[in-house]
């Protein structure tokens, strides 16, 4: 589950595939933010708030929501 969620922020980033690891900060925007929603909420079938995005600040806290 970990490498689809790294995926699917790399995509929301426009960032080459297998550039992020675990505990690598993240550097994104609020369009890579609302794109990452959509794209988990399309591929995993989850809801995540943008307010609880916003609130990780690395790629680890990002896993660790969305796999909750």
């Amino acid at each position: 589950m970990n490498d689809i969620i790294l995926r699917l922020i790399e995509e929301a980033m426009e960032a080459d595939e297998n550039t992020l690891s675990l505990g690598q900060p993240l550097d994104w925007d609020s369009v890579a933010v609302i794109t990452f929603m959509a794209l988990v909420d399309e591929r995993l079938n989850k809801a995540v708030s943008a307010d609880r995005l916003n609130k990780c600040e690395t790629v680890d806290e990002v896993v660790e929501l969305i796999a909750a």
